[in-house]
């Protein structure tokens, strides 16, 4: 009996001394359970690419529609806002030999856009392909005709003036802007905001610095020297800045250059079809140039049909990859000097 007491004493007496060096141990580092919740929660990495650029954005950024505007590029209004935002921008002859530019935006937000201007049946003929909201100002009788006909979600300002506002001081028609906060409250309250099954371009990483070349200039020759657009490459962003009229192309909110991270040259069957207006044809297919990585690859622009998605593939037939970033895609008539 003796021996058991012994044994039983001696097993306490550790049990005790165990618990007490806990117990200092505990004190001394800081209770466990504070110590869990100091140590800094990991930042939510994104979620999903966006199916335009390749941006990896969060999955609420990309759960809207997007949202494409007619943006003026008359040398005299330069420079615009807006233009960095977009996912993509593209750009084309209109009247006289001045551009007129469609960007469409999807997971950032720009608080101005503009000046907005109206449409023209190739813009419109270019929407339905993003299931875009579309936000322009009026447009060309042909182009309303497409409007009515194709069933995009049309946001016209001359049927919906809330989602815009015009700046005094600058001379109409040219004072007209919006923002995509804007153009998505009016499309909510009519019924046009929605997610959309966007399946988008195919995406690449970008080169490594060591592969990319140095100096790649591209020159593109719309009309006259004031439409003439220009992009030089920068080897260190692997992006190119964009010059329009001889000069850098500046961002009026941010006062930044312009500087995608592709550019496309899309060659386009082009015709007058009044005295005045371009049926510029974007339906169908054609060749195509696709610079990223300070190269250029060869190609074939498809659109099967208006609400068929546009892409862009090789001589293999395999769909050619962007890098992450703003896409700029200049659509031009066969014949147009494009030099590289």
């Amino acid at each position: 009996m003796g021996i058991k007491k012994f044994l039983r004493k001696s097993i306490l007496a550790l049990f005790l001394l165990f618990l007490i060096i806990a117990v200092l141990s505990c004190g001394r580092k800081g209770d466990w359970r504070k110590r869990i919740k100091s140590i800094p929660e990991a930042k939510e990495k994104p979620s999903q690419v966006c199916p335009i650029c390749g941006m990896e954005v969060a999955s609420s950024e990309v759960s809207h529609r997007p949202i494409a505007v007619i943006v003026e590029n008359l040398v005299s209004i330069r420079p615009q806002s807006g233009l960095d935002k977009a996912c993509v921008v593209f750009e084309a002859l209109a009247e006289g030999g001045i551009t007129r530019l469609l960007a469409i935006y999807f997971h950032q937000d720009a608080n101005v856009i503009g000046p907005v201007r109206s449409a023209r049946p190739y813009h419109v003929a270019l929407v339905p392909g993003f299931d875009a909201i579309f936000a322009h100002c009026g447009g060309s009788p042909r182009a309303m005709n497409a409007i009515k006909t194709s069933g995009i979600a049309d946001l016209d300002q001359f049927a919906f003036p809330q989602a815009y506002w015009r700046v005094r001081g600058i001379k109409a028609p040219h004072n007209l802007f919006t923002s995509t906060k804007g153009i998505r409250n009016v499309a909510r309250k009519v019924g046009l905001e929605k997610g959309v099954l966007y399946r988008g371009f195919k995406h690449k990483p970008d080169a490594p610095l060591k592969k990319r070349p140095e100096g790649q200039k591209i020159t593109i020759n719309f009309s006259s020297p004031a439409y003439k657009v220009q992009y030089s490459y920068d080897r260190k962003s692997n992006s190119y800045l964009r010059f329009n009229g001889g000069e850098p192309h500046m961002e009026r909110t941010t006062g930044s250059q312009l500087q995608p991270k592709n550019v496309v040259v899309m060659y386009c069957p082009t015709e007058m079809y009044d005295i005045q207006r371009l049926n510029i044809q974007v339906v169908g297919k054609g060749k195509c140039l696709v610079f990223r990585d300070g190269i250029v690859v060869e190609g074939i622009w498809h659109k099967a049909g208006e609400r068929s998605e546009l892409s862009f593939k090789d001589e293999h037939g395999s769909e050619i990859p962007f890098n992450p970033g703003q896409i700029w895609v200049e659509i031009v008539k066969p014949g147009t000097g494009v030099k590289y």
